[in-house]
Protein backbone atom coordinates (compact mmCIF):
# COMPACT_ATOMS: atom_id res chain seq x y z
CA UNK A 1 0.00 0.00 0.00
CA UNK A 2 1.26 3.45 -0.96
CA UNK A 3 1.52 6.18 1.67
CA UNK A 4 0.32 9.70 1.02
CA UNK A 5 3.92 10.96 0.90
CA UNK A 6 4.90 8.26 -1.62
CA UNK A 7 1.84 9.16 -3.68
CA UNK A 8 2.86 12.85 -3.71
CA UNK A 9 6.42 11.99 -4.73
CA UNK A 10 5.17 9.72 -7.52
CA UNK A 11 2.71 12.36 -8.69
CA UNK A 12 5.38 15.09 -8.79
CA UNK A 13 7.78 12.77 -10.61
CA UNK A 14 5.11 11.97 -13.19
CA UNK A 15 4.36 15.65 -13.68
CA UNK A 16 8.07 16.36 -14.24
CA UNK A 17 8.30 13.60 -16.85
CA UNK A 18 5.16 14.87 -18.58
CA UNK A 19 6.60 18.40 -18.64
CA UNK A 20 9.87 17.12 -20.13
CA UNK A 21 7.95 15.40 -22.90
CA UNK A 22 5.91 18.50 -23.62
CA UNK A 23 9.13 20.53 -23.76
CA UNK A 24 10.45 17.98 -26.27
CA UNK A 25 7.35 18.52 -28.41
CA UNK A 26 7.99 22.28 -28.37
CA UNK A 27 11.58 21.73 -29.47
CA UNK A 28 10.42 19.56 -32.37
CA UNK A 29 7.94 22.24 -33.43
CA UNK A 30 10.79 24.77 -33.51
CA UNK A 31 12.91 22.37 -35.56
CA UNK A 32 10.05 21.93 -38.01
CA UNK A 33 10.05 25.64 -38.67
CA UNK A 34 13.84 25.76 -39.00
CA UNK A 35 13.88 22.90 -41.53
CA UNK A 36 11.08 24.47 -43.53
CA UNK A 37 12.80 27.84 -43.81
CA UNK A 38 16.56 27.39 -43.69
CA UNK A 39 17.29 23.86 -44.88
CA UNK A 40 15.71 24.47 -48.26
CA UNK A 41 17.78 27.56 -48.99
CA UNK A 42 21.47 26.69 -48.84
CA UNK A 43 21.88 23.57 -51.01
CA UNK A 44 19.37 24.70 -53.60
CA UNK A 45 21.16 28.06 -53.93
CA UNK A 46 24.46 26.27 -54.52
CA UNK A 47 23.01 24.03 -57.23
CA UNK A 48 21.06 26.88 -58.83
CA UNK A 49 24.16 29.07 -58.74
CA UNK A 50 26.10 26.32 -60.48
CA UNK A 51 23.49 26.12 -63.22
CA UNK A 52 23.58 29.90 -63.69
CA UNK A 53 27.39 29.89 -63.80
CA UNK A 54 27.39 27.08 -66.37
CA UNK A 55 24.86 28.88 -68.54
CA UNK A 56 26.87 32.10 -68.28
CA UNK A 57 29.99 30.21 -69.31
CA UNK A 58 28.09 28.67 -72.22
CA UNK A 59 26.81 31.98 -73.54
CA UNK A 60 30.22 33.66 -73.18
CA UNK A 61 32.10 30.80 -74.85
CA UNK A 62 29.59 29.49 -77.39
CA UNK A 63 31.83 29.97 -80.43
CA UNK A 64 34.71 28.08 -78.78
CA UNK A 65 32.38 25.35 -77.48
CA UNK A 66 30.92 24.90 -80.95
CA UNK A 67 34.36 24.29 -82.45
CA UNK A 68 35.17 21.40 -80.05
CA UNK A 69 32.70 18.56 -80.78
CA UNK A 70 32.94 16.88 -77.38
CA UNK A 71 32.62 20.19 -75.52
CA UNK A 72 28.85 20.43 -76.04
CA UNK A 73 28.43 16.88 -74.73
CA UNK A 74 30.55 17.80 -71.73
CA UNK A 75 28.49 20.93 -71.19
CA UNK A 76 25.29 18.87 -71.27
CA UNK A 77 26.83 16.55 -68.69
CA UNK A 78 27.59 19.52 -66.44
CA UNK A 79 24.01 20.77 -66.70
CA UNK A 80 22.61 17.28 -66.11
CA UNK A 81 24.59 16.81 -62.91
CA UNK A 82 23.78 20.28 -61.61
CA UNK A 83 20.06 19.96 -62.38
CA UNK A 84 20.06 16.54 -60.71
CA UNK A 85 21.76 18.11 -57.70
CA UNK A 86 19.07 20.77 -57.63
CA UNK A 87 16.29 18.16 -57.66
CA UNK A 88 17.89 15.98 -55.00
CA UNK A 89 18.62 19.08 -52.92
CA UNK A 90 14.93 19.92 -52.86
CA UNK A 91 14.11 16.41 -51.66
CA UNK A 92 16.59 16.51 -48.73
CA UNK A 93 14.96 19.25 -46.63
CA UNK A 94 11.53 17.89 -47.44
CA UNK A 95 12.55 14.53 -45.97
CA UNK A 96 14.10 16.31 -42.96
CA UNK A 97 10.89 18.26 -42.47
CA UNK A 98 8.80 15.08 -42.62
CA UNK A 99 11.13 13.34 -40.16
CA UNK A 100 10.54 16.07 -37.59
CA UNK A 101 6.82 16.01 -38.31
CA UNK A 102 6.72 12.24 -37.70
CA UNK A 103 8.80 12.56 -34.52
CA UNK A 104 6.46 15.26 -33.22
CA UNK A 105 3.46 13.05 -33.91
CA UNK A 106 5.22 10.17 -32.15
CA UNK A 107 5.69 12.31 -29.04
CA UNK A 108 2.09 13.47 -29.19
CA UNK A 109 0.90 9.86 -29.50
CA UNK A 110 2.63 8.64 -26.34
CA UNK A 111 0.55 7.67 -23.34
CA UNK A 112 1.02 9.67 -20.14
CA UNK A 113 0.57 7.73 -16.91
CA UNK A 114 1.14 8.30 -13.24
CA UNK A 115 3.02 5.03 -12.78
CA UNK A 116 6.71 4.57 -13.57
CA UNK A 117 8.00 5.14 -16.35
CA UNK A 118 5.26 7.84 -16.61
CA UNK A 119 5.38 8.00 -20.41
CA UNK A 120 4.72 4.90 -22.50
CA UNK A 121 5.06 4.30 -26.20
CA UNK A 122 1.96 3.27 -28.08
CA UNK A 123 1.64 1.38 -31.34
CA UNK A 124 0.90 4.68 -33.03
CA UNK A 125 3.94 6.43 -31.53
CA UNK A 126 6.19 3.51 -32.54
CA UNK A 127 4.91 3.72 -36.13
CA UNK A 128 5.53 7.48 -36.27
CA UNK A 129 9.02 7.01 -34.82
CA UNK A 130 9.78 4.38 -37.47
CA UNK A 131 8.48 6.68 -40.22
CA UNK A 132 10.60 9.51 -38.78
CA UNK A 133 13.69 7.28 -38.86
CA UNK A 134 13.05 6.41 -42.52
CA UNK A 135 12.55 10.09 -43.43
CA UNK A 136 15.67 11.10 -41.47
CA UNK A 137 17.88 8.57 -43.23
CA UNK A 138 16.32 9.53 -46.56
CA UNK A 139 17.33 13.11 -45.85
CA UNK A 140 20.90 11.98 -45.13
CA UNK A 141 20.98 10.02 -48.40
CA UNK A 142 19.51 12.93 -50.39
CA UNK A 143 21.97 15.38 -48.85
CA UNK A 144 24.91 13.12 -49.64
CA UNK A 145 23.64 12.53 -53.17
CA UNK A 146 23.26 16.27 -53.67
CA UNK A 147 26.86 16.91 -52.62
CA UNK A 148 28.07 14.14 -54.94
CA UNK A 149 26.07 15.56 -57.87
CA UNK A 150 27.43 19.06 -57.28
CA UNK A 151 30.95 17.66 -57.01
CA UNK A 152 30.66 15.62 -60.22
CA UNK A 153 29.07 18.56 -62.04
CA UNK A 154 31.81 20.88 -60.80
CA UNK A 155 34.58 18.50 -61.87
CA UNK A 156 32.97 18.09 -65.28
CA UNK A 157 32.80 21.87 -65.53
CA UNK A 158 36.52 22.16 -64.75
CA UNK A 159 37.27 19.57 -67.45
CA UNK A 160 35.17 21.56 -69.88
CA UNK A 161 36.99 24.80 -69.05
CA UNK A 162 40.32 23.03 -69.59
CA UNK A 163 39.20 21.85 -73.05
CA UNK A 164 38.01 25.24 -74.22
Amino acid sequence: METEKQFDVRLKSAERHHDWRKKGMEIHATQLQAFAVMAMKAPSLVAAGGVVAALGFYSANYSRLKSVPSALDDFNSVLTWLFLALLVTLAAPAAAYFSQLFYSEALASEKYTFEHPYVEETRRSKRFTFAGDIARWSSVIFTTASAVCILVGGLNFLDLVAKV
